[in-house]
């Protein structure tokens, strides 16, 4: 956003600068170095480097985002994409998050199991249900050793 304000002709300094929105006679437009964004604190405006843009030389949020590309030399595209590319792309984002969703929900039930395993209660070792217990206890170390050492969160 600095860059962007400065190719235009307005002084940055220490990430504020005279708004050329409004008659400014101290700098009250704030750039955000890590968002790319702006705001002016007196007349409310702000948005993204193309709204800077398009506001800045009347323009629509196509026409800023062209004029950004020749100005820059950004290289950016201004034809349509193909419909079967934008297809593919569309199938393929759809099928990894549903491979994502189906990963979450698993790993869920693996943390409740583990949870389930870990807060029942011990049973006495001359129990009867002591080797049903001991088997759970094999349970929760695969699940430590094992699913959750090599399926991280993600």
């Amino acid at each position: 956003m600095q860059a962007v304000a400065e190719r235009y002709g307005f002084e940055v300094s220490r990430g504020v600068m005279l708004c050329p929105f409004h008659a400014d006679r101290k700098p009250s437009l704030k750039v955000y170095p890590d968002t790319r964004g702006w705001h002016c604190f007196v007349c409310d405006e702000g948005g993204s480097v193309i709204d800077f843009v398009a506001k800045l030389f009347h323009l629509n949020v196509r026409q800023a985002a062209i004029r950004l590309d020749n100005d820059f030399r950004l290289g950016l595209s201004t034809e349509k994409p193909d419909r079967r590319e934008v297809d593919r792309w569309m199938q393929e984002r759809r099928k990894a998050q549903a491979s994502l969703s189906a990963y979450r929900a698993e790993y869920g039930t693996k943390c409740h199991e583990a949870y389930a395993i870990r807060t029942a209660p011990k049973p006495p070792p001359e129990s009867p249900l002591w080797g049903e217990y001991a088997a759970l206890l094999g349970r929760l170390d695969y699940l430590d050793n094992y699913w959750f050492c090599e399926n991280h969160w993600r």
